[in-house]
């Protein structure tokens, strides 16, 4: 009903176990749940709408301009951990001193993106450093994660511009009702006058 392709998969594989259907399975609900639907609009104003390369060019445009940064794939890329400490820093920069983060300390540069992303973003500890710091980093593992930051923006910038929206109206209504208090006054003052005129 949510075409959700299952090739090659029944339930038997499941019930029997089979290590590999069920990550792939687990893979293709986690895709079409929540990668597929990601769109990025892009500074010419055209959509990307591959998720894979959405979800990349997102994280490129958000990683723009910090050193030693160069996000190109969801494997070497993050291993260092400098690229997940500059999403947090784009959006939160209170909670991250970016100068002070080096290249070399590529352990301590992870612990702290994760544990920075899980006490004040609320996004689950999906990895351990050790499973991006490694000679071959599993793409799709990273992927995941990253999706959990794109959401979690995502949902902060709408919730930005609908407040922004109801301080606007806030404002409105606050500028209405001084109308109404100005009004009332000059129609006081008008009342008053005429009576001193009629008498």
């Amino acid at each position: 009903e949510q075409r959700v392709h299952l090739e090659n998969m029944g339930s038997h594989d499941i019930v029997d176990g089979n290590h590999r259907l069920v990550l792939g399975l687990i893979w293709t609900i986690i895709l079409r749940f929540q990668i597929q639907d990601i769109i990025v609009q892009t500074q010419e104003g055209r959509e990307t709408r591959s998720a894979r390369d959405a979800l990349l060019l997102w994280c490129q445009m958000k990683t723009a301009g910090y050193h030693h940064v160069n996000v190109t794939n969801f494997t070497s890329s993050w291993k260092d951990g400098l690229a997940f400490n500059a999403l947090i820093h784009r959006h939160r920069p209170e909670l991250v001193d970016f100068q002070n983060l080096t290249k070399s300390n590529a352990r301590h540069n992870l612990e702290h993106a994760f544990s920075v992303a899980e006490r004040h973003l609320g996004i689950t500890p999906l990895l351990d450093p050790e499973d991006v710091f490694t000679e071959n980093p599993d793409e799709k593992s990273i992927i995941t994660y990253v999706v959990a930051f794109y959401h979690y923006f995502s949902k902060m910038k709408v919730l930005e511009v609908e407040g922004r929206r109801l301080g606007k109206v806030i404002e409105h209504a606050k500028e209405t009702e001084r109308m109404i208090e100005g009004y009332g006054g000059l129609a006081s003052n008008l009342l008053t006058w005429i009576e001193q005129t009629i008498a």
